[in-house]
């Protein structure tokens, strides 16, 4: 009788240990499918907001004569240019590029001294340009898209810049009853100089 249990007791013990090496640890009976254990990859979806000239706010003030801006004080405008008709880009973002018609104006900015403060000088324009109504549309380097377009379509205006990659840029909006201002600062060259330019829209 004792050799029959031992023989029972080793048989039930080599049937469990089989039943585990043939088992995966921690298998359950019944079969689940492993998708629906798997989390959803959430979708991207890259949108690029439209400019909204409507957010914009009309300005009621008198802008006075084109371009509106004056040299602040100690500084001089230089090698100006105007022209009745011409196109020319600006961002609203990394990746969104307006291409504005209108009369131009662009000059460089000199100090008439020897002292040169490029933060003093886009100060001095940024509140000058705020007190005509105007908003902030762009703070930054020359984004991909807008480099992209130069290079592909060459507009003239670019010639009248130092370089428009080594540029900072700050542009603004100045919308009235009835057309859109746009005003752009080049700064942040090792070059003490800084460009502006002022496109009324046609």
């Amino acid at each position: 009788m004792k050799t029959y249990n031992k023989i029972v007791g080793v048989s039930l013990c080599l049937a469990f240990i089989s039943c585990n090496q043939n088992s995966p640890k921690g298998a359950v009976s019944d079969p689940i499918d492993s998708d629906t254990l798997r989390p959803k990859a959430a979708e991207v979806v890259k949108t690029t907001p439209e400019f909204n000239l409507e957010q914009i706010p009309i300005s009621t003030i008198d802008l006075g004569d084109f371009p509106y801006l004056t040299a602040p004080d100690k500084y001089k405008y230089s090698g100006d240019t105007k022209r009745q008709l011409e196109e020319k880009y600006f961002f609203y973002n990394d990746s969104l590029v307006r291409k504005v018609n209108g009369e131009y104006f662009h000059t460089t900015i000199f100090p008439t001294g020897d002292a040169f403060e490029d933060t003093f000088v886009v100060s001095e324009y940024t509140k000058a340009i705020e007190k005509l109504g105007g908003v902030e549309v762009y703070s930054g380097g020359l984004p991909v898209a807008a480099a992209e377009l130069i290079d592909k379509e060459k507009p003239v205006y670019v010639s009248d810049m130092y370089d428009p990659r080594a540029y900072k840029y700050k542009q603004f909006l100045i919308r009235t009853s009835n057309t859109n201002i746009w005003v752009e600062l080049c700064h942040g060259l090792n070059a003490q100089q800084i460009d502006l330019t002022v496109i009324k829209e046609h």
